[in-house]
């Protein structure tokens, strides 16, 4: 019999998280929480350095979208740094399991390097069941290069007790698999609110294209993009292109300038709220994306929820939701195929209707989708451990 169907208190653990000391890290893991929410209670426990504290360690508690969250910084120090984290941790865990007595069903970290110890301590103390959600590029071996002893052992041990293992794309479940990542594997891919991301009347010829990213060049190839829209505008000044996130810019201002980019071909903005964003694609055609790796970055799903369609590389697991008919995929690093492609998708790409875009995002990103996802899995590991 099944006596797990009520709502279960979850204990969100990670390795990233927002936080005043990095306010968009691990955004994703907090939109995952939020939608576990809509099932079961959850309550974050995150622990982080803040280099400014004044005193050695400093609990917050706030509540933020419905979720409680439990910050703990720490003062860093260049030969504690991993015992000050450790005893940062065992703090949190204590005002939440003594000071506010709160009980937990099961623990849920995302992240295995390098904080995975986090849910391991808790099952050995404490006999808390978890699962891990995995979301790290650095588990393939094009982005990490050869990974080291320490990468693969200490993996090996914070996964060999969890319950399950739920990377975000069956490329990355793959990518763990072969470092000896041993478990129960089930992917359950980056949510998107999709009440939020939602589709909106434009032009008809797509000519709006957007990039979203952190703006790094060695995985986002913002060099090779800017490059390309130069020769594409030279073909086609009718085009546009909104460009920014949440890095710096400023590298790029030259490269720019001896590109000489029409200004009216191109818009640069910087750090935006999901809004914002959402804003940003309702407005726009096609996502473009160009970058060395990736997992299944949270923008394409965004995308996908708005109506747009995408231009990408074939990497990670793009490949596992981006086909023929929802957009356009090219290798990596191959400037001409991205400028064909863009050219394709403006004159003569026969695409999905937006209308289906935005269905197959509602199937499998919306939040209860990810929600029943999640739930299924609680149920399934605390009903096996009666």
């Amino acid at each position: 019999m099944d006596v797990h169907t009520h709502r279960k208190k979850i204990l969100f653990t990670s390795s990233w998280f927002p936080s005043k000391s990095n306010g968009s890290l691990g955004n994703f893991v907090q939109r995952h929480a939020e939608a576990v929410m809509l099932k079961n209670d959850v309550h974050v426990l995150y622990v982080t350095a803040q280099a400014d504290l004044k005193e050695t360690f400093l609990l917050e508690n706030s509540k933020e979208n419905g979720i409680e969250i439990t910050r703990v910084y720490f003062k860093p120090n260049r030969w504690w740094n991993p015992l000050r984290k450790m005893r940062a941790f065992q703090k949190g865990v204590k005002h939440l399991l003594e000071g506010r007595h709160l009980r937990f069903d099961l623990v849920h970290h995302n992240v295995l390097w390098k904080d995975g110890w986090q849910p391991y301590l808790l099952n050995r103390k404490y006999k808390l069941p978890y699962i891990i959600t995995e979301h790290w590029t650095g588990f393939d071996q094009q982005a990490r290069g050869k990974a080291s002893w320490s990468l693969q052992l200490l993996c090996r041990l914070f996964a060999s007790r969890a319950a399950v293992i739920c990377p975000v794309t069956e490329n990355l479940a793959g990518n763990m698999k072969a470092l000896g990542i041993k478990g129960k594997y089930r992917v359950v891919p980056n949510v998107v609110d999709t009440s939020l991301f939602g589709m909106h009347p434009k032009p008809l010829r797509p000519t709006r294209f957007l990039h979203v990213s952190s703006l790094d060049d060695k995985q986002k190839n913002i060099s090779g993009i800017l490059k390309v829209w130069k020769k594409v505008t030279e073909k086609d000044a009718s085009l546009h292109l909104s460009i920014g996130g949440d890095g710096s810019w400023k590298p790029y201002q030259q490269l720019i300038e001896e590109l000489n980019i029409p200004s009216s071909s191109i818009t640069f903005f910087g750090e935006k709220s999901w809004s914002g964003i959402a804003e940003l694609m309702k407005e726009s055609h096609c996502l473009l994306m160009f970058s060395n790796y990736e997992n299944l970055p949270c923008v394409i799903v965004e995308a996908l929820a708005s109506g747009m369609h995408i231009i990408s590389t074939h990497v990670g697991g793009i490949a596992e939701h981006i086909n023929e008919t929802r957009g356009i995929l090219i290798a990596p690093n191959d400037s001409n195929a991205l400028e064909s492609a863009i050219l394709q998708y403006t004159h003569q790409f026969q695409d999905a209707p937006r209308e289906a875009l935005r269905d197959y995002a509602e199937k499998q990103f919306s939040i209860p989708s990810i929600a029943q996802a999640f739930d299924d899995i609680y149920n399934a590991v605390l009903n096996s451990n009666d």
